[in-house]
């Protein structure tokens, strides 16, 4: 389909082509976008407290934004889910209405990971206190699959460098570390 911009918080907007699994119009004018996952719900559950899950789930809202431009108008309320219709999802469904707040965040979100790219910063960000998993959760970070113990260590230190506060602070803030230290 058509591209749809993302509009930055800075006036620019940024230019996003993809697909939705599926797209209904509800009778009261509400649109519906359905994207199917036939995996399990792993990385999904923090969708109700930060709908980007710290940039990596940004498609519903961009989803969203696409369904008014085609479907509405720029005020059409949409609701935007994840339908996993297996029995390893447990067939849930997981997802929210796209209001104002949600498409800010997404904004938000998008101009911390331009920022970044625009810089030419690409700092490896290994899952915190799962460097031994067994299973490869971010196959740039460990494509070997041997671990990311180093590269865990490296984030740590430069995690506080200021160059990189903005994506640090979405992909994982410090008050979340604060708050891991005083439990």
């Amino acid at each position: 389909g058509d591209p749809v911009e993302v509009p930055l918080p800075d006036g620019r907007a940024v230019r996003v082509r993809g697909r939705a699994d599926r797209v209904d119009l509800a009778a009261d004018g509400t649109i519906h976008v359905i994207d199917y996952k036939t995996g399990g719900t792993r990385g999904y559950e923090g969708l109700l407290d930060d709908p980007v899950v710290a940039g990596t789930k940004l498609q519903l809202p961009v989803y969203g934004l696409a369904a008014r431009a085609r479907h509405g108008t720029p005020d059409s309320p949409v609701r935007a889910e994840y339908w996993f219709p297996t029995r390893r999802g447990q067939f849930k469904r997981i997802g929210y209405a796209v209001t104002d707040d949600v498409l800010a965040r997404a904004g938000e979100t998008v101009a911390a990971i331009v920022e970044g790219i625009e810089a030419g910063r690409f700092p490896a960000h290994p899952e915190a206190k799962k460097s031994t998993n067994i299973f490869v959760t971010c196959h740039t970070c460990d494509p070997d699959g041997l671990g990311v113990v180093e590269l865990r260590r490296q984030w740590d230190r430069k995690r506080h460098d200021p160059a990189l506060a903005p994506y640090a602070e979405l992909a994982e803030p410090l008050v979340d570390e604060l708050a891991e230290e005083v439990s």
